[in-house]
């Protein structure tokens, strides 16, 4: 049997974590959160903004936004939605606050126009009209790790930058 490359994935959003990832094995990594925050990302500006702020503590592993993509597991930024529907007690679908509203809405490349229904969940893109925190912000536990952002291409000089230093012992 030939040898089955591993990547790592998960919380690792810098080259600290890219070095420990080839410590331990790892042929490579899959960065999901880091480029979030990226300069080329089709995603909101106020979703980029807040995984900068964000720390490990305020993303939340949930199926709540299940519109779109039923029983589909995610880690999110808290907001709106989420502190909302935990103070109702959590309840299921069909019974959760504002169920069935819009809470904005986003042209699409047609250029036909689609509500956002709450619960919905997707990469919110830039032209999304409505209450941003309202939406789902996908971001991983690595956000406490970015700080900024950047182009891609600076994002990925940085993380092998850094990961030689650490393995190096720099």
């Amino acid at each position: 049997m030939k040898p089955v490359p591993v990547l790592a994935s998960g919380g690792i959003g810098d080259g600290a974590g890219l070095a420990r990832a080839l410590e331990h094995g790892a042929q490579g990594v899959s960065l999901g959160t880091r480029f979030v925050a990226s300069d080329e990302a089709w995603i909101h500006p106020a979703h980029k903004q807040r995984v900068v702020e964000s720390t490990a503590d305020d993303t939340v592993y949930n199926e709540l936004y299940d519109v779109w993509w039923p029983g589909a597991p995610h880690r999110t930024l808290r907001n709106k939605t989420y502190d909302e529907w935990v103070a109702a007690g959590r309840p299921p679908p069909g019974k959760r606050p504002g169920e069935g509203t819009s809470i904005g809405r986003r042209r699409l490349v047609s250029g036909d126009v689609q509500d956002w229904p709450r619960y919905a969940v997707g990469i919110v893109p830039p032209n999304f009209e409505g209450d941003i925190e309202y939406v789902p912000m996908l971001a991983g536990e690595s956000c406490s790790v970015v700080n900024d952002v950047k182009s891609a291409a600076v994002i990925v000089r940085d993380l092998v930058r850094d990961a030689e230093a650490a393995l190096s012992g720099g």
